[in-house]
């Protein structure tokens, strides 16, 4: 039950390399016999040549080290991304990862009955040091964005990434609180206390208006924070890689199953509907659809 590739062992460590870090070739080639390298990359298709990317990468480490300010860049991308370059690397990554176990933490707790009036109540006792840990932990957030962003090796590749954009998306709902709390105060985050009022008249959220929406909207963002958590996790990486590798394949598999959903839920619709003589929850098609989306993805 296993694969088994009469190849170069050495050359498919480089191979498996390539693969994982976005078309980079590591100098492990460079120990090995040219023409044995260009017959593994032909066998594997992979299209660029050691010689190629050998000048390539030393163009980009050359510019880094001829300048002071690249000099610092490739000390900051080690610092952030590269855990095992240093010991205070190691303690960063620990600490980056401690920070967003607490967010998630203080995101989940916040719609907790007991202890949610510590986070949204003001006149709380323990509302001012949760808030200021958070106000911490979004600092340190902002400043691990701003540096990673600095510190690329090419921005636009930088942007074209998901990552940092669902860091982004993560980030910008507590910016988005900061200014409802500046501009109407830290009641008006208290979403739930104001939309319980027996009158909307006399609630404060008549001065806030329509910012509770865009709040509300705003803080669903806040779940992508567990993303961050794949950035150190090297197993979880490759897995997003590979879901994206197979996104055609994914989005076939999708519509296949929209048609079997579609299909059976309106044949349940048009036989509950002529046969049944009693009253039948499958009033529409799409009600029928419903029963088909719980039947093929749980009994199915």
């Amino acid at each position: 039950s296993a694969y088994y590739f009469d190849r170069n062992r050495e050359a498919f460590d480089a191979i498996v390399n390539y693969y994982l870090s976005d078309g980079q070739i590591p100098y492990l080639c460079d120990t090995m016999d040219e023409g044995l390298i260009t017959r593994e990359f032909e066998f594997f298709k992979i299209p660029l040549t050691p010689r190629e990317f050998e000048e390539e990468e030393h163009s980009v480490v050359d510019v880094r080290e001829n300048t002071r300010v690249g000099i610092w860049k490739s000390r900051v991308d080690s610092l952030i991304n590269k855990p095992e370059s240093s010991k205070i690397a190691g303690l960063y990554a620990i600490v980056d990862c401690f920070f967003i176990l607490i967010s998630i933490a203080f995101l989940v707790l916040e719609t907790e009955g007991k202890v949610k009036d510590f986070f949204i109540n003001p006149e709380n006792k323990y509302y001012y040091y949760l808030f200021g840990i958070n106000v911490f932990i979004m600092a340190f957030f902002t400043g691990d964005y701003i540096a990673r962003f600095w510190s690329a090796t090419s921005k636009k590749m930088f942007l074209k990434q998901i990552l940092p954009w669902m860091d982004l998306l993560s980030i910008l709902p507590f910016y988005m609180e900061l200014a409802i709390m500046a501009y109407h105060g830290p009641q008006g985050l208290n979403i739930d206390r104001n939309e319980s009022a027996e009158n909307p008249a006399d609630s404060e959220s008549t001065s806030v208006g329509g910012w509770y929406v865009v709040l509300r909207v705003c803080r669903i963002f806040r779940v992508i924070r567990v993303f961050k958590l794949a950035r150190r996790s090297e197993n979880l990486l490759i897995l997003l890689k590979a879901v994206g590798n197979t996104s055609t394949e994914l989005f076939v598999l999708f519509v296949m199953v929209f048609m079997v959903v579609l299909m059976f839920g309106s044949i349940m619709y048009t036989v509950e509907k002529t046969t049944s003589t009693k009253d039948t929850k499958f009033t529409s098609i799409m009600s029928g659809c419903w029963w088909s989306v719980i039947t093929v993805t749980t009994v199915g």
